[in-house]
């Protein structure tokens, strides 16, 4: 349970004894998940939190890999064991215009996250025959992180930005089960633009409110970058714009190399 907003979340060095942790191969063992960056002692002890954030990443930027880094140093400050984050691509069968191959996707992926502390990438949902839910994604890293560990307890919350919390009021896009399972279960770390009202969204849907002594939901503000978007990328790589102060190093080097993007947005 957590109680307010924040009023400004920024990285701070709370995890750069990860630094000095070993680098694993890039390529998820099979029916396992990355550990390079987890904080295996701490999974050890009491109870920790894994950091999930579930997206076409198409490409990812900067703002994708720094709202995980702000969720973990956010949570570390209220006292939450923070063990690691992994930014999850969606698979190529999620029908969506202009998503480029998965492999590309989590190659970008693997380059944008190079030089976090915290941040790794995990491809089960990209490797995946059809689109997966989110709370499906969510148990498939729960499962495999707890096994990582020995079975020490773990909870996933998911990462996300205000667009997913305004999703729960769309009529049948998620069941009462489904909201549930996310905001009471596992939690939500939301990244919102400064005096964005997320839990009045919340409290409006009958399901949560009845549980709202239950939440387990954090909301960050940061404006840091904004507005930037992967639509605003795309569009200024179809241009032939330079997107280089945007990304991540590599990300671009990538792009250029592959010949992403230089179709249209």
């Amino acid at each position: 349970m957590f109680a307010g907003l924040l009023r400004r979340a920024s990285v701070t060095s709370a995890h750069t004894r990860l630094r000095a942790m070993a680098q694993a191969s890039s390529t998820s063992p099979a029916g396992g998940i990355r550990t390079d960056k987890l904080d295996l002692g701490a999974a050890s002890g009491r109870d920790g939190v894994v950091l999930l954030a579930c997206g076409s990443f198409n490409p990812p930027h900067k703002v994708h890999v720094r709202m995980l880094e702000l969720a973990g140093d956010a949570l570390s400050r209220s006292g939450v064991q923070v063990l690691g984050a992994y930014m999850s691509p969606v698979s190529s069968r999620y029908e969506k215009k202009g998503l480029v191959d998965a492999k590309h996707r989590v190659a970008m992926c693997e380059a944008a996250v190079r030089d976090s502390a915290l941040v790794m990438v995990d491809d089960w949902e990209a490797t995946q025959p059809q689109w997966s839910r989110t709370v499906d994604v969510l148990e498939s890293v729960r499962s495999r992180i707890r096994e990582a560990v020995g079975g020490a307890p773990v909870r996933v919350m998911i990462v996300c930005g205000s667009d997913l919390i305004e999703s729960f009021t769309v009529p049948n896009l998620w069941s009462e089960e489904h909201m549930l399972s996310l905001v009471v279960e596992n939690g939500i770390v939301c990244i919102s633009r400064p005096g964005y009202d997320g839990r009045r969204t919340l409290e409006g849907i009958d399901s949560l409110r009845d549980r709202q002594g239950d939440w387990r939901i954090l909301f960050v503000e940061n404006d840091v970058l904004a507005d930037l978007s992967s639509t605003k990328l795309r569009e200024a790589l179809a241009s032939g714009d330079p997107i280089e102060d945007l990304v991540p190093e590599g990300v671009e080097a990538y792009v250029r190399e592959n010949g992403l993007y230089a179709g249209g947005a």
